[in-house]
């Protein structure tokens, strides 16, 4: 009799231990397949930052076409352990507010996306990287979020930018900006039912203790409204994207479980915090407290991967940008006992002992980074800096030129250049070369300011009535 009775109970328990082990699949596949893409503007100096989610093994992913749009460069964190810097922008459309966006990687984990529209009352998961910027100033590490919601129906709405109706998944669920983008997920099959675009915020009335209104306080519904996945279906076939079939439920993630191939630098949590905290805070003027906390990222992923180059590269770098020279030329040399060919490292290290007083190292770094590139524009520039400084200005004048013919949209090099030539006298050539620098690719945004230092040296120049009440030459920029 109590064998009988363990044996029903058993058999009412596994029912629900199968739904929660499928469950559990479904959350861990859908988080391994969102990734955070961080869209960097340099010319107003903003980041944007977003969820997408994979569709295709072999690296093709949508997202929103608002996260991307406005931006000149992307930062794929996938895996929150996986940096790509350089995905190709297949598709974007602006009125859909969908993008497609391409990795060179095989075997990443996809989503299937549904062929019909989720029933009312269907169960769904919200996955993406809500608040990540607030998460991270708190000093935790990369992770994306799961908000657990109910599809409400279908509504109508319009397109984004030609005002068309669309019709949109609405949910109700705990939803925050950074999910837009990711996928919402039926928890029963796995299948991404939607595309979160937007939440419905609110502004809720602030009292002080006496119930007094002193203000008012955004604050989030829990309303939100996605694409439907049959929509993004359509959109992918319209630009023949079609995704890869995928067969069978969705498969456990382990977390030592990789199988990457391509260009990406694999790294662990620790390490691609570091970078994302480091991309927001030069992005945004060099943000100092982002800079501390990406080197406190970067110093705990040296601690796991003491040999390996690009944690040393990328920590040298964050060192760099704080002033903690002696402590970035250290880490440059680190990488380079693993990376000895790295043209862009030898430079970094020669700017690093320069910085730190030691000229003769420095052109022997420079030396090194052109001889293994040519047309290493930085190393070029940065030698030319140091043997102006030495008085050897015709041999300052070879390496500007040269860095100015390696990039040539370089507005560094070009100021230089021109500020050498001054030195040697020649002021009409230097003229020359800014006023054709400016003709040429002076409207290309540059970080550091440099067209406009060429505008106003331009100007010096040539309201100088007499050559001899010109002021004092300045002095070369790095």
């Amino acid at each position: 009799m109590f064998h009988r009775l363990i044996a029903t109970v058993l058999c009412a328990l596994l029912p629900a231990v199968a739904l929660a082990s499928q469950r559990g699949d479904v959350f861990r596949h859908a988080k391994a397949s969102t990734v955070l893409i961080v869209a960097v503007n340099e010319t107003t100096h903003s980041v944007s930052l977003g969820s997408g989610f994979f569709v295709d093994a072999d690296g093709l992913l949508v997202t929103n076409a608002h996260v991307i749009e406005d931006s000149q460069r992307l930062h794929l964190y996938v895996r929150d352990q996986f940096v790509y810097s350089t995905p190709e922008v297949v598709a974007i459309d602006a009125d859909l507010d969908l993008a497609a966006v391409r990795i060179k990687s095989s075997g990443v984990d996809a989503l299937i996306l549904a062929e019909d529209l989720p029933a009312e009352g269907t169960e769904v998961i919200a996955v993406g990287y809500s608040r990540i910027q607030d998460i991270l100033q708190m000093g935790f590490a990369l992770h994306p979020t799961i908000s657990t919601g109910t599809v409400g129906g279908v509504a109508e709405g319009r397109s984004r930018a030609n005002g068309r109706p669309v019709s949109f998944i609405q949910t109700t669920g705990v939803l925050n900006f950074g999910n837009s983008g990711g996928p919402l997920v039926r928890e029963d099959s796995g299948e991404v039912a939607g595309m979160l675009v937007q939440t419905v915020p609110f502004l809720e009335k602030a009292r002080d203790q006496s119930g007094a209104a002193i203000g008012s306080v955004r604050m989030q519904s829990g309303i939100g409204y996605s694409i439907p996945a049959s929509v993004i279906r359509q959109w992918l076939s319209s630009h023949d994207l079609i995704p890869r079939p995928i067969s069978g439920p969705p498969r456990a993630v382990r977390s030592d479980d990789r199988g990457w191939s391509g260009v990406a630098q694999v790294a662990d949590r620790s390490f691609a915090t570091g970078h994302l905290l480091y991309t927001i805070a030069m992005a945004i003027h060099e943000d100092a407290d982002l800079l501390n906390l990406a080197i406190r990222h970067y110093e705990a992923a040296a601690a796991r991967h003491p040999d390996a180059p690009w944690v040393s590269r990328n920590i040298g770098l964050a060192y760099a940008s704080v002033g903690r020279w002696n402590q970035a030329l250290a880490a440059y040399l680190n990488a380079l006992k693993h990376t000895p060919y790295d043209a862009d490292l030898h430079t970094d290290a020669g700017f690093a002992w320069q910085r730190t007083g030691h000229p003769a190292p420095a052109v022997e770094s420079y030396r090194a980074a052109i001889r293994l590139n040519p047309h290493a524009g930085r190393a070029h520039n940065y030698l030319g800096t140091l043997l102006m400084e030495k008085g050897q200005l015709d041999d300052a004048v070879l390496e500007f030129h040269h860095a100015l013919e390696s990039e040539p949209t370089s507005a560094l090099a070009a100021y230089n250049l021109g500020l050498v030539l001054e030195a040697k006298g020649l002021r009409e050539d230097a003229m020359a070369t800014w006023e054709s620098f400016l003709q040429k690719g002076g409207a290309v945004p540059d970080q550091g300011g440099w067209s406009l230092k060429i505008r106003e040296a331009a100007a010096r120049l040539k309201h100088a009535a007499d050559p001899s009440s010109v002021t004092a030459v300045p002095t070369s920029a790095r």
